[in-house]
């Protein structure tokens, strides 16, 4: 395995445990509720179920000490060795006894705290490893490099997601800290996102806008960044090439291209199909930009 193979694992990696530390509340939020079903159901055990299993394994104890008693007191010196009405004879029904005795210590109360532990952590793995599960098997692109490592695309700009207040938001920005992402304007971004196009375009010429996400965040997208850039850049947009036969033919006409896709949301076979469509018209791609 050579070095770069091994730096692209452990990208994956931090990407996988930056994907399930930013789902925190999520996984917050089952693990409490299962620490709590666990709790009560230890209590309602110990209130309702235990003493009905005591009291029924107590119950033949002292059954079979009854009948332990009652051959005791037939045996007599020099006969044979009274049984009861199952054919056992006295040292049978002690060892039976002793049996009774095993499960009557096995009855115990549930440890109310215990349990509530072993649901918090039970539930808190299973879902780390249904999330972890989930996002190894789905197409989506994961992160903002993907695409870059990919295809060798350039990232010209990430447009901040609307997010609304969440309690303790706090933790999501030290986690943004930790992961390197950088949280700017939306202002801010397009005017990176137009500034990167400028510097990319060189002389300028005719640009399709297109990705994977709706016509309408293609168009808006394009209505946002236009105002910025100078007069010899012109934008075209259009819908998926891989529905829109209509943006296939802008694709022969254009210059370069500018995808427009989804963290998160963009599938990897559709953005495949796209760079497919690229390639076989040997178009060049300015950059991506992801929304």
């Amino acid at each position: 395995m050579d070095s770069s193979q091994r730096y692209e694992e452990e990208i994956d990696l931090k990407d996988l445990m930056f994907h399930i530390l930013y789902r925190w509340r999520s996984v917050l939020l089952v693990a409490v509720l299962a620490c709590v079903l666990a709790g009560g159901y230890a209590a309602l055990y110990n209130q309702s179920i235990f003493p009905k299993e005591r009291a029924e394994v107590q119950e033949r104890l002292e059954e079979e000490n009854g009948i332990l008693a009652d051959l005791k007191a037939q045996a007599q010196p020099e006969a044979p060795a009274p049984t009861d009405a199952q054919g056992r004879t006295a040292d049978q029904v002690q060892k039976q006894i002793d049996e009774i005795v095993k499960e009557l210590e096995g009855v115990k109360k549930l440890g109310i705290p215990k349990y509530a532990v072993i649901g918090f952590a039970g539930a808190f793995f299973v879902l780390v490893f249904c999330i972890a599960i989930v996002y190894v098997f789905s197409d989506k692109m994961r992160g903002e490099r993907e695409l870059r490592e990919r295809y060798g695309y350039y990232l010209l700009g990430v447009i901040p997601k609307q997010r609304r207040k969440k309690p303790l938001g706090g933790i999501d920005k030290f986690l943004r800290k930790c992961q390197g992402t950088e949280r700017i304007a939306e202002d801010e971004a397009y005017r990176i996102i137009a500034t990167n196009i400028t510097n990319l375009s060189k002389d300028g010429g005719t640009f399709l806008v297109t990705g994977t996400v709706s016509i309408e965040s293609l168009e808006a997208f394009t209505v946002r960044v236009v105002p910025q850039l100078p007069e010899n850049i012109m934008l075209m947009t259009g819908a998926y090439m891989g529905t829109a036969a209509g943006t296939l033919e802008m694709l022969a006409e254009c210059d370069a291209v500018i995808l427009v896709e989804e963290r998160d949301g963009s599938l990897r076979t559709r953005v495949q199909k796209e760079y497919e469509s690229i390639a076989a018209l040997e178009k060049n791609v300015i950059g991506y930009v992801l929304a």
